[in-house]
């Protein structure tokens, strides 16, 4: 059963981003930054700054990726 994610990157106030992850199993905060180290939808720089990873639905996931 796939397991979606959404992994927020914080510089500053006006500066951040989400990046949707999707596992085929639950996994760690840090095993989902892995996840997107290796799928290239974060560089190591972007992956210092990840404030938070908080599971989403399917349906987020699909309108992170729209």
């Amino acid at each position: 059963m796939k397991t979606y994610y959404d992994v927020h990157v914080f510089y500053s106030r006006d500066d951040g981003f989400s990046v949707p992850v999707a596992t085929d199993e639950p996994m760690s905060d840090e095993e989902v930054i892995n996840v997107a180290l290796e799928n290239e939808d974060l560089n190591s720089e972007d992956a210092k700054h990840v404030d938070y990873v908080e599971e989403i639905d399917e349906d987020d996931y699909n309108d992170m990726k729209a």
